[in-house]
């Protein structure tokens, strides 16, 4: 019998997690393989001398599930020799919207266009003001203003005057901040498509409720069945290889010069998939697993 490890953030209750993943369980005892749900809170590693070590249990798994955004612990596992899927390297890319935007355009994937703010070691408005007066002529009002980090939603801002850009802008002291194109045709609305390898195996459409400009489930977004076109499929399966993610979800926004490559998720909560699509994603992560 294989052990699979699946690891999930601190923050979600044990129960509702698994709960969440209940079929996970059924489709691996199917293929033999036994699994233990740990949050990262509960797997203990540390960077010894010259290797990383791990104690206060057993890591003897043969690979690892991870859907959390600890991309520490991510790499610390593999250097443990763990099979880690999405691996750490993946992580690094996804997580950080800054690096995640500059390897999609490198890669010539379409993006939103977007402004990263110049780093200052001390915030004075004033440093970067001549580049926020740029950006915001190339890109006119109203604009979306992103953290680097964050999941949900959260860190994400849509500003229709200029006096609001300053305020989010000094809010966060300019730190780790980008400046990015309003897709209106989409506002409200995107599509998820989820990726594993070079197929995109199931697809949903986000609605917003209640005409909140992000469509997240987590803020009441609406979801449901989504066809996506062949170009669709195309530039999802795409944008998940040049992250390097042995699965993804990628969201996409609809434009009038086509689609555009919102995020390219590492993790993400794929029981919304099972859940409203019916589509067994659960036994295609099994048998990506069982590949590695």
């Amino acid at each position: 019998m294989k052990n699979l490890l699946v690891v999930f953030n601190e923050s979600i209750p044990d129960e509702v997690f698994k709960e969440k993943n209940t079929h996970l369980v059924e489709v691996a005892k199917k293929h033999n393989i036994s699994i233990t749900f740990k949050s990262n809170s509960e797997i203990f590693t540390f960077l010894n001398t010259n290797a990383v070590k791990s104690f206060g249990g057993n890591l003897n798994y043969d690979f690892c599930l991870f859907f959390d955004h600890d991309t520490y612990l991510a790499k610390n596992l593999e250097m443990l020799g763990m099979k880690v899927i999405n691996n750490s390297n993946a992580f690094l890319l996804c997580e950080n919207k800054a690096h995640m935007y500059q390897q999609m355009v490198a890669n010539r994937i379409s993006i939103p266009r977007t402004f990263i703010l110049p780093e200052q070691q001390t915030y004075k408005r004033e440093g970067i003001e001549k580049f926020v007066e740029e950006a915001l002529r190339e890109l006119t009002l109203p604009l979306i203003i992103k953290k680097w980090y964050g999941s949900t939603g959260e860190g994400v801002f849509l500003v229709k005057r200029k006096e609001d850009v300053y305020a989010v802008i000094d809010k966060f002291k300019g730190q780790n901040i980008l400046l990015q194109e309003f897709i209106a045709e989409s506002a409200g609305t995107d599509v998820r498509l989820f990726v594993i390898k070079d197929k995109v195996v199931t697809a949903l459409r986000r609605e917003s409720a209640d005409g909140n400009f992000r469509s997240n489930a987590t803020l009441g977004g609406k979801l449901t069945i989504y066809t996506p076109t062949v170009i669709e499929n195309k530039l999802a399966v795409e944008a998940a290889k040049v992250m390097g993610c042995d699965f993804a979800v990628v969201d996409m926004l609809k434009g009038v010069t086509g689609s555009l490559v919102c995020e390219v998720n590492a993790t993400a909560n794929i029981s919304n998939f099972y859940k409203t699509t019916k589509v067994d994603i659960f036994e295609d992560l099994i048998k990506l697993c069982m590949k590695k």
